[in-house]
């Protein structure tokens, strides 16, 4: 493993991706299924079902809440690894959520601003085990020589408010040491931050760019939410800033892999004409990789669906995305 991992650092570091016959990273559609370590004893059936259907990448969260007291029991995804390995599948864990959902919250709706100045490194927050930062070390080393992780996560959706100067000081200085102190502990790894790009306090204009140029992030990603209708969202725009395509533009200008790690549409959004959804994602999918993006990832698979958003095992979805890898030769 470790052989493996040492002849293609310098691959993964000047591209990010494993490299296309081209000499461009490796497109690839996959599908969140965030709650996929709830399910990892089904995680082998689960996958087979992916695969045959053109998916390559999952992301799912890989938060301490699901490791048991001690925060580092990793048993189950140790399981969603070994099934990744069985079926092809690569993983993008994300190591922790802005939001509540999920994951110890202090009975907050978001992180506050104090846990990106100095919190991640300090407090257990809400009854945590571990810091974020052991978290942090802990996860990445027992997984450091594993080429089934495509890249990993930072924080899923970060963002400060209210939207000052300093604020985007405190995000990029936690940027700059969260990815400083993954690659200490792991320097195999793409890395990249989580953010959902369309202009989110902290995260504005050049701002994201900002935020993405710096050593330790090695992929640019963002969310595609709240534009069904739009195959590129801003693309057509009068000003595209805070927008996915000019989240795509700013990838281009560092030479960095642009991946929609989400892509979501709310069934309720189209009176539940699940076709219709898909058609709409085929259309995002075709515009996507049109425009140079590497990765496109939708939110979201779930073995049983229970949410707006969610696909299952019988959605037209599944199908769709069998006939797009196979349209894209991906």
């Amino acid at each position: 493993m470790r052989r493996f991992l040492l002849s293609t650092t310098l691959v993964l570091m000047a591209a990010c991706l494993p490299l296309h016959h081209t000499g461009q990273p490796r497109r690839f559609i996959g599908v969140n299924c965030f709650d996929l370590a709830r399910y990892a004893d089904r995680a082998d059936d689960i996958f087979a079902h992916l695969a045959t259907n053109g998916v390559r990448v999952v992301r799912f969260w890989a938060f301490q809440k699901y490791c048991g007291p001690t925060g580092t029991n990793f048993a189950r995804f140790d399981q969603i690894i070994a099934a990744g390995k069985h079926h092809g599948i690569q993983l993008l864990p994300v190591l922790e959520n802005h939001w509540k959902h999920c994951t110890y919250n202090a009975g907050l709706e978001w992180k506050p601003p104090a846990w990106y100045d100095t919190g991640w490194r300090t407090e257990k927050f809400g009854g945590a085990p571990l810091t974020y930062r052991d978290y942090l070390h802990a996860i990445v080393r027992h997984f450091q020589n594993e080429p089934q992780i495509l890249a990993w996560q930072l924080v899923n959706e970060p963002e400060i408010e209210p939207d000052t100067p300093a604020s985007f000081a405190t995000l990029r200085r936690f940027t700059r040491d969260v990815s400083r102190e993954l690659k200490q502990a792991d320097p195999y790894h793409p890395v990249s931050l989580g953010l959902l790009g369309l202009g989110q306090p902290a995260t504005t204009g050049q701002q994201f760019r900002q935020l993405h140029n710096l050593p330790g992030i090695d992929l640019v990603t963002a969310h595609d939410h709240g534009y069904m209708n739009e195959p590129l969202a801003g693309k057509d725009w009068p000003l595209v800033e805070n927008s996915l395509y000019a989240d795509l533009l700013d990838a281009r200008a560092l030479r960095k892999p642009f991946i929609v790690t989400e892509a979501g549409i709310a069934i309720e959004w189209v009176n539940g004409d699940r076709v219709k959804r898909a058609e709409l994602f085929r259309a995002k999918l075709r515009a996507f990789f049109a425009a140079g993006g590497t990765g496109y990832i939708l939110w979201n698979y779930e073995p049983e669906p229970d949410t707006n958003y969610g696909f299952g095992p019988t959605d037209p979805v599944l199908p769709m995305l069998r006939q797009m890898a196979a349209e894209l030769s991906l």
